[in-house]
C-alpha cells in the first residue's frame, strides 16, 4: 500500500498548474501553443503521443505542448492568450462558456469514468444505504454532478437525504487511505486506483464524461488550415495510443502525477472509453455529437442551479465540430498505418 507523501503526490498534485503561462501575442508563424494534462486516463496516452512522434510534422503542424495539472490553469492560460488550444474536461469547458469567453470547442478527445465510492471501512456496498450520510469530494467538476444524479436516480435527495462536502484532492486521499470517511466522489484513473488499492468500491458509476478540445476563437479565425490539420494529427495520435497501449502507457506513467500509478490501472481506467480498442481508422471521428452539446446544457443548467456559473449559456453557439468534421474527411481519404509513425527521440538517435 502507499504512504501518505505518495497518495499527496498522485492526487494532491492535479490542483497545481505545473508551469505558469505567460502571456503571449501568437503569429501566423509562431508554433500551436497546445495546452495539456497528464491527469485523465486516454486523454493523456493520446497528447503523449502527438508530443513524441513525428505525427505533428507529418501533418505538418508545429506543436508546441505546455504541460498543466488540470483544467483551470489550462482556461486560465487560454483566456490570458498564452495558449491557442487546451484539453479540459466538459464543465470545465462549460464554466468558459458561461463566462462568455471568446472559445469554441473543436473536437471530443474522450470519454473517462466518474464514480461514487464508498470505503472499505464504512460496510457500505449499495449507493441507497448512504442515506444519512455524506459524500466528500471536489465541487464544481463533472463528478459531482455524476454523484448528484446517482443519489436522486437511487431515491435519495441532496441536501436532506444526503449530505455533498467540498473537499480538496489531497484531503481527500488523506481521508480515503485513513478510512475517515464513508463516501466519495472521484474520477478515473483515481477510481480504478482505489479500487486497486482495496481502500473503496464503487456504488455507482457514470462513463459520460469526457475530455473536449477547446480554442480561441481568433487562433480560429486566423489560422483556419492548420486548425484542421491539428485535428487530423490529434486524431491520428489517439489511434496510435489506441495500438500500442505499452509504449502509449510508458509515457503516461513518466510523468506526475502517474508515475505511481500501475499499469494494470491505467489499463483499466482506459477500457472505459471504447476508443481504446479501436481496431479501425473510422472510428477517429472525433466530431462532437448532438447528445454531447445536449450533456453539456445539462450541465450548464446545474451549474447555475448550484451557483458554480454566473448564466446558462447556450451550449451549442460554444461548439464548433466544422474543423473536426474536414479532418476525419481529410483521414478517411488519406489513411493512416500507425506502423509507420516515428518516436522522436528515436529520429534524433
Amino acid at each position: 500500500m502507499i504512504n501518505r507523501r505518495q497518495f499527496n503526490m498522485l492526487l494532491g498534485s492535479s490542483t497545481v498548474a505545473l508551469s505558469a503561462p505567460s502571456i503571449l501575442r501568437a503569429k501566423d508563424s509562431d508554433p500551436i501553443r497546445f495546452c495539456w494534462t497528464n491527469t485523465v486516463s486516454v486523454s493523456a496516452q493520446t497528447q503523449h503521443t502527438l508530443k513524441n512522434t513525428d505525427i505533428g510534422i507529418r501533418n505538418d503542424v508545429d506543436v508546441k505542448m505546455t504541460q498543466f495539472a488540470g483544467s483551470p490553469p489550462i482556461n486560465e492560460a487560454l483566456v490570458s492568450n498564452a495558449a491557442d488550444i487546451g484539453s479540459v474536461a466538459d464543465f470545465s469547458a462549460v464554466m468558459m462558456m458561461a463566462a462568455g469567453v471568446p472559445l469554441s470547442v473543436v473536437s471530443h478527445q474522450s470519454y473517462f469514468r466518474s464514480a461514487v465510492m464508498t470505503t472499505k471501512s464504512s460496510g457500505i456496498t449499495k449507493i441507497e444505504d448512504l442515506k444519512g450520510k455524506s459524500i466528500y469530494g471536489l465541487f464544481g467538476i463533472t463528478a459531482y454532478l455524476n454523484a448528484q444524479e446517482a443519489v436522486t436516480k437511487a431515491g435519495l435527495t441532496p441536501g436532506r437525504d444526503v449530505n455533498f462536502v467540498n473537499i480538496g484532492t489531497a484531503e481527500l486521499a488523506d481521508a480515503v487511505r485513513t478510512q475517515q470517511i464513508d463516501a466519495f466522489f472521484m474520477w478515473d484513473p483515481w477510481v480504478t486506483f482505489f479500487e486497486y488499492q482495496d481502500l473503496a468500491q464503487v456504488v455507482s458509476q457514470d462513463v459520460t464524461p469526457s475530455m473536449v478540445l477547446i480554442m480561441r476563437d481568433a487562433f480560429m479565425n486566423e489560422r483556419p488550415a492548420e486548425v484542421t490539420k491539428l485535428l487530423k494529427a490529434h486524431s491520428e495520435s489517439m489511434y496510435y495510443a489506441a495500438n500500442n497501449h505499452d509504449i502509449a502507457n510508458q509515457w503516461f506513467q513518466s510523468l506526475e502525477p502517474a508515475k505511481s500509478i500501475p499499469t494494470d490501472v491505467i489499463e483499466t481506467s482506459s477500457s472505459f472509453d471504447p476508443v481504446w480498442a479501436a481496431s479501425s481508422i473510422e472510428q477517429m471521428d472525433l466530431s462532437v455529437t448532438e447528445a454531447a452539446i445536449q450533456r453539456m446544457q445539462k450541465m450548464a443548467e446545474w451549474g447555475y442551479a448550484e451557483k458554480l456559473i454566473p448564466r446558462v449559456p447556450d451550449v451549442s453557439s460554444f461548439v464548433n465540430s466544422n474543423f473536426s468534421s474536414a479532418a476525419y474527411k481529410e483521414l478517411m481519404a488519406t489513411g493512416f498505418d500507425p506502423d509507420s509513425v516515428k518516436i522522436l527521440d528515436e529520429m534524433k538517435g
